[in-house]
């Protein structure tokens, strides 16, 4: 019984070790981020291009909510329409018993 319980606590040392090891890894990512940003934002032409930038992209984000939002809304009303006439073949089947 001891080998079994010290193999289910190896297993489980070595997931939070990788788990360690990728959360040490994105912080250390995100550091080296935020230095090489400090300095690309450094100069103005490059802050003018990172605003640009991040301006499309919002903009695309935006677009592709609303492009989103409008096919489930076009979804819902279809459901709408169906349950309707379900509820109609329903009323008829049961009023013809």
């Amino acid at each position: 019984m001891t080998n079994q319980n010290q193999k289910k606590q190896d297993k489980r040392k070595g997931s939070v070790n990788s788990v360690v090891a990728g959360v040490t890894g994105a912080v250390i990512g995100a550091g080296i981020a935020v230095a090489g940003a400090a300095v690309v934002l450094n100069d103005k032409k490059n802050r003018e291009k990172v605003k640009k930038v991040l301006t499309n992209v919002r903009k695309q984000a935006i677009g592709y909510m609303e492009g989103v939002q409008k096919q489930a809304q076009d979804k819902k009303g279809e459901v709408e329409e169906k349950l309707v006439e379900g509820k109609e073949k329903v009323k008829k089947e049961v009023n013809s018993a």
